[in-house]
């Protein structure tokens, strides 16, 4: 029964997509399948699937560690980086839509996108911080010292707004001064290799503990999706072009694409242990999920008030439903105890969804001022 109604309940959690969008009549397409709500509602329907993905690996990874049971979250569980790319693509091809609505853009560029995002890190950092100590983590000086300070992760799942910021950095040299869209393009794209490509040497190398910055493959899987993206925006008359031509078969070539990544990525981490040729798997599967969602947006427009809602509030749930993964789950992080553990997986998704909503809600009380 607890696999049947995990299963529902993401069945559930696919139906707000598709009941939340209008399919239009045959021969017609969307006309701006990147339209900001048609995009922030999409990215509310992937933090939802985020939140499913952090319930389900602290669920899976506590029964790997004793006699392993079946909860029906296991794909679930292993696939969350997929829903990560989608971000960093629309940050890419908004950039790219601003410079050329904008001549003045990058004036304030930085002070308007990239500090706002690292104000939030350390306001999050902070309150997650104060959360672990409240509920009996204890920190040695020295790593008390490196979360003050941002270089341990209080809430790992903040990594992406530090990373982001970094990609907005890296744009921010690439594009001043320089008129030439291509070799700014060209920038982005060395810039975000050598990042990955650093990052996979720290992670294989194992420089640091904890949760430092930039150790552990999600910081770099995804990453190569914000250069893609302000790619597209150069290239998107074009591109919705060649998706309407071959519009079903691109479909089925993305679906199988998708699930053969995924495959190989999982064999190449699991069996093998080789983690930079299955980060080169995810980053594909990634890449090819991305394209299946242009493809979906080309047919369907958001219609859910509920996707809506939560587009406007992807960031600070993503940063504060992990409290509750962890609050309701044994252990607590590190060493802390947390309130209770709810064994039942589809009861705690549905605690960890709604108690991380009502948080977001309160953390964008914070959020609005710092932007």
């Amino acid at each position: 029964m607890e696999v049947l109604l995990a299963v529902a309940l993401q069945g559930a959690l696919i139906a707000t997509l598709i009941l939340g969008t209008e399919k239009l009549p045959k021969g017609e397409w969307n006309s701006n399948p990147l339209s900001l709500t048609q995009a922030k509602a999409l990215q509310g329907f992937l933090a939802l699937c985020i939140v499913f993905h952090h319930c389900a690996q602290q669920v899976f990874f506590d029964r790997m560690r004793t006699t392993y049971s079946p909860s029906g979250l296991e794909v679930m569980a292993l696939i969350g980086f997929v829903f990560v790319g989608y971000f960093f693509f629309c940050s890419g091809y908004g950039l790219y839509q601003s410079c050329q609505k904008k001549q003045d853009y990058l004036d304030s560029f930085l002070r308007r996108r990239a500090l706002p995002l690292i104000l939030i890190y350390f306001a999050c950092n902070t309150v997650y911080l104060l959360g672990r100590l409240a509920m009996g983590e204890t920190f040695g000086a020295l790593r008390l010292v490196c979360l003050l300070c941002g270089l341990e992760l209080a809430n790992p799942n903040s990594w992406f707004v530090v990373t982001l910021p970094l990609m907005y950095l890296l744009f921010y040299v690439s594009k001043r001064g320089c008129p030439d869209e291509a070799v700014v393009t060209r920038r982005l794209f060395l810039g975000t290799g050598a990042y990955i490509l650093v990052g996979m040497a720290m992670s294989v190398a194992r420089l640091g503990g904890g949760y430092m910055v930039f150790l552990g493959r999600w910081w770099y899987n995804t990453a190569i999706l914000f250069p893609l993206g302000y790619l597209f925006g150069r290239r998107e008359p074009q591109a919705w072009a060649w998706m309407r031509r071959s519009y079903h078969k691109q479909v089925a070539c993305a679906i199988a694409l998708i699930v053969g990544n995924l495959l190989l990525s999982l064999v190449f981490w699991a069996v093998f242990s080789l983690v930079p040729i299955a980060m080169v798997f995810e980053s594909l599967s990634t890449i090819c999920f991305t394209w299946s969602l242009l493809l979906f947006s080309l047919r369907r427009r958001v219609t859910s008030r509920l996707l809506s809602f939560y587009g406007g509030l992807t960031l600070e749930l993503y940063l504060m439903h992990g409290f509750f993964v962890n609050l309701f789950y044994q252990p607590f992080y590190d060493k802390g105890t947390g309130i209770l553990t709810v064994s039942n997986p589809p009861m705690y998704i549905l605690l960890v969804l709604t108690c991380g909503t009502a948080l977001a809600l309160l953390f964008k009380q914070i959020t609005k001022r710092l932007k």
